[in-house]
């Protein structure tokens, strides 16, 4: 593992740290905002593992937004999972290309990989000037975005919705639980374009196929936990009893903050 390489993802603007989880040693955070105290690192992580393990085979990169950044999430050899905090600006050109270099030189030895990123990242110097002597890895191509990326389209929050929905109304019925999606609604617009129709299904007059910012999802997590909480007044674990059946890993991904998705 070479320690320039993590230098220059610490060294990009708008990274706030990254994480090494293995399941197998304690989770080594590193970076130059990295505010989480030891209990909160280790209940990150093991959301982090749940989701991970509740994820298709086929999704080896996806992101959710945690704490006002984004987070992504990178599944490697050998149980290992990458986390990298950055800030919404950011730019991706060069991120792609520092993050793409890391993860190859994590691989090389994924057993060994939290031990030795602990040791060499106590030789990088947070905020731009390195200490670190000797020439620079080079750099490596940047790599194309890899088939599992998250990347929600408003056709796939839709039809994850209206599974959701088809859980609820065995418990509530169509009349509650299309009143309880329009009172919990958040007060975004962004959301008043999502029509409810008698079924209790969802419609939506955007481009469908659309992919969702960042900021989208999270509207639509929180329109859905105040889904959640609402009908949780009406019958005892009604997320569990919702969700637990109905919805596909890649859905809970989709509609279930971290903390929820088990």
């Amino acid at each position: 593992m070479k320690r320039q390489v993590i230098q220059n993802v610490l060294n990009l603007p708008g990274i706030s740290g990254m994480a090494l989880i293995d399941g197998r040693n304690r989770p080594f955070f590193f970076g130059p905002d990295i505010s989480l105290n030891s209990h909160q690192q280790d209940a990150l992580a093991q959301g982090i593992q749940q989701v991970v393990e509740t994820t298709p085979a086929h999704f080896d990169t996806f992101t959710f937004r945690f704490a006002n950044q984004l987070a992504h999430i990178y599944k490697l050899d050998q149980g290992l999972i990458l986390l990298v905090l950055i800030t919404d600006q950011m730019p991706l050109a060069d991120y792609r290309t520092a993050i793409g270099q890391l993860k190859a030189t994590l691989v090389e030895a994924p057993h060994n990989a939290v031990s030795t990123f602990r040791l060499l990242a106590g030789c990088v110097t947070l905020g731009g000037a390195s200490t670190i002597s000797g020439a620079a890895a080079p750099p490596l191509e940047p790599t194309a975005p890899k088939r599992g990326t998250l990347t929600p389209s408003c056709q796939e929050v839709i039809a994850a919705l209206n599974h959701l929905s088809d859980g609820a109304i065995q418990y509530l019925g169509k009349t509650m639980v299309i009143n309880t999606w329009k009172q919990s609604r958040p007060a975004h617009p962004w959301l008043e374009q999502f029509e409810i129709q008698k079924d209790a299904h969802f419609t939506v007059a955007a481009d469908g196929k659309a992919p969702l910012t960042a900021e989208q999802q999270q509207w639509i997590k929180d329109w859905v936990t105040a889904f959640l909480g609402r009908g949780g007044r009406t019958i005892r674990n009604f997320q569990t009893l919702a969700t637990g059946q109905t919805l596909t890993p890649q859905e809970k991904g989709l509609l279930l903050e971290l903390s929820s998705s088990s």
